[in-house]
């Protein structure tokens, strides 16, 4: 290891200087590497540590989610039949399919959306993973979040303090939604999903987003960057 024996003097610059190797160039004068990109045949769960041969892993335990899903080794519709199927009924798996099947997907309703679940996901670090999910649906629209911004912490939701007189009746599912994830109750069910009179499109899309994103994390918006990678 160097030792500048000038160190603290003023000498300390010379004494660097004379030490350092001919036709040395310091950090910022080379050329940039990205990363190491891994390729479809290198996230096969063979390769993992973690794989036991008749023991897959489940989907939320998967180590290697971010990985495998920037390499393209695993797509959305995995994620949506491992989350839904086979509880959800006919009438549900055919609108699953309308609308997570062979679509480009966009988790966020608007760039509004984003930067208000981004600023809000940053500074409630704490929150589990239901409550994330929760906040997800909750900053989708400006009605809704404009109700709850100050009904929240870092550990809960007041969904009880929360006043819905005159909100838009097709905002009502989206906000019973995020109160079903956050607390666990039925507010609304697999069979309200099904239903397009109950639940929007907007709105049906907005809530599956959120289930994913509650049960397999951050993880699962890498598919949409990786989309926009692609453009």
């Amino acid at each position: 290891m160097t030792r500048y024996f000038m160190r603290d003097t003023p000498l300390c610059q010379m004494e660097q200087q004379m030490m350092t190797p001919p036709y040395f160039k310091p950090r910022g004068h080379g050329r940039y590497s990205p990363g190491f990109q891994y390729s479809r045949d290198d996230m096969e769960c063979p390769y993992c540590m973690n794989f036991r041969r008749n023991h897959p892993c489940p989907l939320e335990q998967c180590v290697c989610l971010d990985e495998r899903i920037v390499a393209g080794a695993i797509d959305l519709n995995e994620f949506v039949r491992d989350c839904f199927f086979p509880e959800a009924g006919v009438q549900l798996q055919a609108r699953l399919e309308r609308s997570f099947n062979g679509c480009s997907i966009g988790f966020f309703l608007s760039d509004s959306h984003r930067e208000r679940w981004q600023h809000w996901r940053a500074r409630c670090y704490r929150m589990s993973g239901r409550d994330l999910a929760a906040l997800f649906l909750l900053t989708a629209y400006e009605d809704i979040w404009r109700r709850m911004i100050w009904k929240f912490d870092a550990c809960e939701f007041d969904f009880q303090s929360v006043q819905l007189s005159g909100i838009q009746p097709e905002l009502y599912s989206v906000y019973q939604a995020a109160k079903a994830i956050s607390t666990g109750s039925r507010n609304i069910t697999l069979a309200d999903l099904a239903s397009p009179e109950l639940v929007t499109d907007e709105a049906f899309h907005l809530i599956v987003c959120a289930l994913l994103l509650a049960k397999y994390g951050d993880a699962i918006l890498n598919f949409e960057r990786k989309q926009g990678d692609a453009m």
